[in-house]
């Protein structure tokens, strides 16, 4: 069950919010806990024990470490840190490390692979952040099972973030109460992430099929299906999020904000900043600056970035191909650095924002490729061996909607950027308006009806 279907819109969130509404003040969290696990068990319910099980793992280790000190404290912080990671790299790594000795001739017999549950990677980041702060003790330990088991399972969020960081939530998990204008913008952002999700980046989404399907795409097919692809991967990831963050709103939850207006930085750390911000933020306090940061030295820091950015392309997905997505970031974000150390003329505006756009869309060929094949395959028509026309293969995918919605993504994603120069102007560009947000969601509900249910692109990650 994803967001975007009729069992979500007219099933299951009628009957959550109705039900979160009418029990007492003090079910309301086990509320969410319930529902949360019909979600998840909708799509494999044999799938449920290893979320409960790293739930009620992480709630007794963070318990643990509030209680113990020294050496005691550090194991307990390990304990809670090492089994949901090793759950992690099982569930979605084994199949890859397999595929790969295969490959490689390692006498490994067939075998059936290894289902992913979803929500997996921000679950167990979720427990991770958790245990590191009781550790840090920026965070007390939850005392409460339900509250924390909430925590981890809310399933606004939990299929594709933002990562939630316990610490964002503790307050108003403990108490809260319903406000009528927070319940009325979380609905606005559910209803625009909605339209996002539907309106462009599915319709987008037969466009890049279609050019990720050639066999000799050309120069021109290449570029319109990265450019779709840009588009399509933004506006379903970003729709995504603006739908969990409307859905915590709701119920009075606030989860962090995922996007900035991305592709309008002028530099690849800028991007950083703005694009999946949860993640960015997650990768820093957890993992880079753990490994040293830029404390150790420059050369230090710029090994430490690559480390960080090749795992956090890892993360992403079962595929050499993220890793080598996450080493090309992390290659532009340390010739940034080198640049800037070099005491290097500043990049002017304009230009920093078209090789930060270009750079990113190469990476984003690589991204969506998957396999070495298919990004050779891509790449090679980038070069132009295929010649420069749009090809004859890619020719029928060109419909006059999908070309339509190509251009109205780019608008969109240039409308901040005119707001800031047309100030003054009665166009709500930065905050679309609660009735203009409600008329683009039953657009989308009637366009969602002459489709078939299109996943998230970040549902199994």
């Amino acid at each position: 069950m994803v967001f975007v279907s009729d069992s979500f819109v007219f099933v299951f969130l009628p009957l959550f919010l109705i039900s979160y509404a009418i029990v007492a003040a003090s079910l309301r969290n086990f509320t969410i806990l319930l529902f949360s696990l019909i979600f998840y068990g909708w799509w494999r319910f044999d799938c449920l024990p290893l979320l409960v099980a790293i739930a009620c793992w992480s709630w007794l280790t963070g318990l643990w470490i509030a209680r113990a000190s020294g050496a005691e404290r550090r194991l307990a912080m390990l304990a809670g840190i090492v089994p949901p990671l090793l759950s992690l790299i099982y569930f979605k790594y084994v199949n890859l490390l397999v595929d790969s000795a295969t490959s490689l001739g390692a006498p490994i017999k067939d075998s059936s692979p290894i289902p992913l549950p979803i929500g997996l990677s921000f679950f167990v980041f979720g427990a991770i952040s958790y245990s590191v702060d009781v550790f840090r003790k920026t965070v007390a330990a939850e005392p409460s099972l339900i509250n924390y088991s909430t925590y981890q399972a809310m399933f606004g969020h939990l299929v594709a973030g933002p990562i939630v960081r316990y610490q964002s939530v503790a307050e108003r998990l403990r108490s809260r109460v319903f406000d009528v204008a927070e319940f009325a913008e979380g609905l606005r952002r559910f209803m625009l992430g909605f339209a996002q999700k539907v309106l462009i980046a599915d319709t987008l989404a037969p466009l890049v099929e279609a050019g990720y399907a050639l066999s000799a795409p050309s120069t021109s097919d290449t570029i319109l299906t990265v450019v779709a692809y840009t588009l399509h991967l933004y506006f379903d990831f970003s729709g995504y999020s603006s739908m969990a963050i409307g859905l915590g709103l709701m119920v009075g939850l606030k989860f962090p904000e995922n996007f900035d207006n991305p592709y309008l930085s002028t530099s690849l750390t800028e991007f950083w900043r703005r694009w999946h911000i949860s993640l960015s933020s997650w990768l820093r306090d957890y993992l880079y600056i753990p490994l040293g940061g830029n404390r150790a030295g420059r050369l230090r820091s710029y090994v430490n970035l690559m480390v960080t950015m090749a795992l956090g392309g890892l993360w992403h997905g079962a595929s050499w191909t993220f890793m080598i997505w996450g080493v090309w970031h992390g290659i532009g974000l340390v010739a940034g650095r080198i640049w800037n150390a070099a005491l290097m003329p500043a990049v002017p505006a304009i230009a920093g924002h078209i090789m930060t756009v270009v750079f990113v869309m190469i990476g984003w060929t690589l991204f969506r490729a998957q396999d070495w094949q298919t990004a050779a395959t891509m790449f090679q028509g980038l070069a132009g061996r295929n010649g420069f026309a749009i090809s004859n293969g890619f020719a029928p995918a060109m419909r006059p909607l999908e070309l339509v919605t190509l251009f109205i993504g780019i608008a969109v994603v240039y409308l901040p950027a005119m707001g800031k120069i047309l100030r003054g102007s009665a166009w709500a560009i930065e905050r679309p308006p609660f009735p203009l947000a409600a008329l683009l969601w039953l657009w989308s509900l009637w366009v969602m009806q002459s489709r078939t249910v299109i996943p998230f692109l970040y549902f199994q990650f």
